[in-house]
């Protein structure tokens, strides 16, 4: 009788699962292949004027560039504006300011630059209108950070106004972009950025979050939408907005949101005046809707999967830590660490937070190293100073 050698339980499903990891990296390389010959997601088709000069005043300008989604997915798209003197964010509006774009589809975006007597102020101004593909996932970490990646494309645009009607004022030219305060009725269009390279950029925050939302749902019915954060952190600071078809902002303050009309919606996961990612959402009108779940969708999966797996060391052993205060003075030391990412008065924000965490495990009594997380706070407080 011939011999039949048995192979160890086990090894041949073993095999399977190797074959099918192998399998899925494949398709995944090829994927980002095809997507990267497409293109990157967002491309601006900008006017040839590059240069205006308000020659009279109150002085009004009108113009518009169109936004394409020249990728493989559909994608919200937010439209920044940089400018390098405080004063000229208050000439400009854009509309539509926020909007969602299929593969294929472009968007004429608007803008207008409206100049009184009483605004105007002499000087050389550069304005840059940056449209933003938004990232739908965290990226990797960057030691402790989090990274928000967005795909990016420029329209630079000159204004001169040069001393007219009897007015004159101090030349301003340079300087660096600056956050403004809220304008009623429009979403603050200026972001603090750090340029990655060429066309992208990223936002780094000290949590890792995630859009808790279906890709479609049915019009004028409670859909569930919420907002994850890693190991627990506080969402503090955190909020997420929905962007109708029509590029009008609704606030999302319960895990329940009812949409008013079909089309395409974008849930927006905002910190303070950066927006950080954007899920696109298909709202169709009543009854059953057959939903089949797109490649890209399983990619995510897999990569939400992929980074589970190289969140930093802090997060993952911040359990085991006995001594509460061992967590204050590492947080002091992330913002000594990048402090260089912080305006003065969100420096003062973390600091206050930190701060009020000590003060609430001193009226606890709670044991541990007091000493060592008050040093650090005091040494924050003095760099804090510094920084002002």
């Amino acid at each position: 009788m011939k011999k039949v050698e048995m192979q160890p339980p086990g090894e041949s499903m073993m095999r399977r699962i190797i074959i099918i990891s192998v399998l899925i990296i494949l398709l995944s390389h090829s994927v980002v292949g095809i997507a990267n010959a497409a293109g990157s997601g967002v491309k601006v088709f900008a006017p040839t004027e590059t240069f205006i000069e308000a020659d009279t005043l109150p002085y009004t300008y009108n113009s518009s560039f169109v936004v394409l989604n020249d990728g493989q997915q559909d994608g919200v798209y937010v439209i920044r504006v940089t400018v390098d003197d405080p004063v000229a964010i208050t000439w400009i509006n854009v509309t539509p300011a926020a909007f969602v774009l299929s593969p294929g589809e472009s968007k004429l975006v608007h803008f207008e630059i409206n100049i009184s007597n009483e605004q105007a102020k002499t000087g050389k101004y550069n304005i840059i209108f940056t449209p933003t593909l938004l990232p739908r996932n965290v990226e990797p970490y960057l030691d402790t950070f989090a990274q928000y990646v967005s795909i990016v494309d420029y329209y630079n645009l000159t204004l001169v106004v040069p001393p007219i009607n009897g007015f004159a004022a101090g030349i301003v030219e340079g300087g660096t972009p600056v956050v403004f305060q809220d304008i009623p009725g429009r979403v603050n269009l200026v972001q603090y950025s750090r340029p990655l390279d060429g066309n992208r950029d990223v936002i780094e925050i000290d949590r890792a979050i995630r859009i808790n939302a279906p890709t479609a749902a049915t019009v004028q019915e409670p859909t569930s939408i919420s907002l994850s954060v890693f190991e627990g952190l506080s969402n503090r600071g955190i909020d997420l907005i929905a962007v109708s078809p029509e590029g009008i902002f609704y606030p999302i303050t319960s895990e329940d949101f009812t949409f008013t009309s079909e089309g395409k919606w974008g849930i927006i996961a905002t910190a303070g005046d950066q927006m950080l990612l954007g899920k696109p959402i298909t709202i169709n009108k009543g009854g059953a809707q057959l939903v089949m779940p797109g490649m890209d969708t399983i990619l995510a999966a897999i990569s939400f999967i992929l980074l589970l797996s190289i969140v930093p060391i802090w997060f993952l052993t911040r359990r085991s830590r006995t001594d509460p205060y061992q967590d204050i003075t590492f947080k002091a030391y992330v913002i000594r660490k990048y402090i260089d990412h912080f305006d003065s008065e969100k420096l003062k924000r973390a600091v206050g937070y930190i701060e009020d965490e000590y003060y609430d495990l001193i009226s606890k009594d709670a044991p541990g190293d007091r000493e060592q997380a008050r040093a650090s706070i005091d040494e924050l407080r003095t760099l804090t100073r510094l920084e002002s």
